[in-house]
């Protein structure tokens, strides 16, 4: 069993949701047997734009990419259900599609077949996460995402937890 769906959030843009599950569980199919498949630890949210030099019959173009990662395998003191923000790409950084992809997010966390209890920055140094870049080898929280997580705790759409040294997102 997989999942793999596709989210309207108005006439020019959607989110397409994928998380896998192990192969191994047959692939449960009732209800019951949902709750029981096992997860693959990632999931990944596709941000998707009606490509504007085609006008509205046009056809459709990632435009921003989310992709979470389990922190239960990394550290023991998150449940399966807690996530980190894995990685965060924005094809046209400025336009606001990250921000609409964090939003999505928030509202439709509870719509998933799959639980989603948190959603946690990066902290490189624990989850054994780093940014290249040239010249810097070890990146180990990039300077937009330290803004961009500055930008929603701001709006009120996130906090950060000094215990963990990391900032989540808050549910509304």
């Amino acid at each position: 069993m997989s999942f793999r769906h596709q989210y309207p959030l108005d006439e020019h843009t959607f989110v397409e949701v994928i998380r896998e599950s192990d192969a191994s569980n047959g692939g449960a199919s009732s209800a019951e047997g949902a709750s029981a498949v096992h997860w693959q630890p990632r999931v990944e949210f596709h941000l998707h734009a009606r490509d504007a030099s085609t006008g509205t019959d046009g056809s459709y173009v990632e435009v921003a990419r989310m992709m979470l990662r389990s922190l239960e395998p990394i550290t023991p003191d998150f449940s399966a259900n807690d996530f980190v923000q894995h990685g965060l790409k924005s094809v046209q950084p400025g336009k606001g599609y990250a921000h609409k992809l964090h939003d999505f997010v928030v509202s439709h966390h509870k719509n998933f077949p799959f639980p989603v209890e948190n959603i946690y920055s990066t902290e490189p140094s624990i989850d054994n996460i780093y940014f290249v870049q040239r010249n810097q080898p070890r990146l180990y929280m990039s300077e937009s995402a330290k803004m961009f997580w500055g930008k929603r705790v701001k709006a009120g759409k996130a906090e950060y937890i000094e215990a963990l040294k990391r900032f989540r997102i808050k549910w509304e």
